[in-house]
């Protein structure tokens, strides 16, 4: 799955991709992406997308962007070389060994046309991979803003990506037990097949003469009717199964005033499979 000239690579004010020279990409502290001709000729100190306020009056000691930069000119400077990561203080050393490791990752958002793409990087990343790498390239490590704002884009991308693993190595057999499992845990407001079988066929005699009852009581009518077989039946679960029928159109609804509203369905005799 490649990406087609990624807008990400571009600056949004004047559409034009970023380079090392003029465009250089600098990054704030909301997350967006801008070149520094743009910011150089902004009369406000402020994002021109969002409005926030730039903590730093000088546009000139703004950061560029590494990963990006990486990006478009397919070469590392000396600010995010390796080399450079052996020097200086042990914060800065922190922000330039961040900063490598998030260089490394924006190469696989190359696109996979590139004959200069490594081998090893050679991977195609699913769209919510994408967004949520692009998210964390995007952020600005200089200040403790940024810092925070890229460690939640690396959280996400990180439960993304062992979510992703999971389902490429699981099978259907074993995917399905474990959400069944995780339905399990979630009893009051999901079902399991046979207990949602049954639910459906109680709501089904309650109603199949023509009857009109309010929600309230059919709830309870089929909860009465459950408890013998499935304890773990509640007034929620079953709830949440008779308003997925009402969104599906399956009632008539008589609204009465200061009272419930009276639910009856729309055909006299309808199958279980309907239902279903």
């Amino acid at each position: 799955m490649s990406i087609p000239t990624p807008d990400f690579l571009t600056c949004p004010i004047c559409r034009t991709r970023f380079n090392g020279t003029t465009k250089k990409p600098i990054s704030l502290l909301c997350g967006h992406t801008c070149c520094s001709s743009c910011l150089q000729l902004m009369h406000r100190k402020q994002c021109p997308l969002d409005a926030t306020p730039f903590q730093q009056e000088d546009i000139d000691s703004f950061p560029t962007n590494q990963a990006l930069l990486l990006l478009v000119t397919e070469t590392r400077t000396e600010e995010g070389s390796t080399k450079a990561l052996q020097n200086g203080d042990d914060s800065k050393n922190d922000e330039k060994v961040v900063g490598h490791c998030i260089g490394e990752l924006a190469l696989y958002l190359k696109p996979l046309s590139s004959g200069s793409q490594k081998a090893g990087n050679s991977i195609t990343l699913s769209r919510p991979m994408q967004r949520k790498l692009v998210a964390l390239v995007h952020c600005q490590l200089a200040e403790p803003v940024g810092r925070a704002r890229a460690l939640r884009a690396a959280r996400s991308l990180g439960e993304r990506t062992c979510t992703e693993l999971i389902l490429q190595h699981q099978n259907q057999q074993q995917l399905s037990s474990m959400l069944w499992a995780a339905v399990r845990t979630r009893g009051c407001q999901f079902l399991g097949p046979a207990m949602q079988e049954a639910a459906l066929k109680y709501i089904l005699l309650s109603l199949e003469q023509g009857e009109a009852l309010s929600r309230k009581v059919l709830v309870l009518y089929v909860v009465q009717q459950l408890e013998p077989h499935f304890p773990q039946a509640s007034k929620t679960s079953i709830g949440h199964v008779v308003q997925l029928l009402y969104r599906a159109s399956c009632f008539k609804v008589a609204k009465r005033n200061d009272d419930s509203s009276l639910m009856q369905l729309k055909k006299k005799k309808v199958p279980t499979a309907t239902l279903r």
